[in-house]
């Protein structure tokens, strides 16, 4: 990881929103993946469909998704997205995907790599 990179995640203040419940965090963890998945995969649909209404839905649900776990970088670029799709111009989007996509693709990297919860 680059110097410059912000982290993926930032664990403390999302164990921290967990009461330090390292478990919790993991089940957290476990179903964004699940959910973001699904959800990633609808929001490049909608941008193959030019359908800014979908953009905007899909990066929204992404973007809390993201909040929940404090994954900073990939929330931002999610919120940028959403507000593509809020305007109806989704000229901007291909760039912004790809900045989404590559976050995402750390994020996923990196919460792959992380042990099941123990429960």
């Amino acid at each position: 990881m680059a110097d410059d990179q912000e982290p993926v995640i930032n664990k403390e203040a999302a164990l921290e929103l967990c009461d330090d419940d390292e478990d919790l965090f993991l089940e957290i963890v476990q179903a964004y993946l699940e959910d973001a998945l699904e959800h990633a995969k609808h929001l490049l649909y909608a941008l193959e469909a030019g359908d800014p209404h979908e953009v905007e839905e899909r990066a929204h649900a992404l973007k809390g998704a993201s909040s929940n776990i404090c994954a900073g970088p990939v929330r931002e670029a999610a919120l940028l997205l959403e507000r593509a799709g809020r305007s109806g111009d989704l000229s901007q989007a291909p760039q912004l995907y790809k900045v989404f996509k590559k976050e995402f693709n750390r994020l996923l990297e990196y919460l792959k790599a992380l042990p099941p919860p123990s429960a």
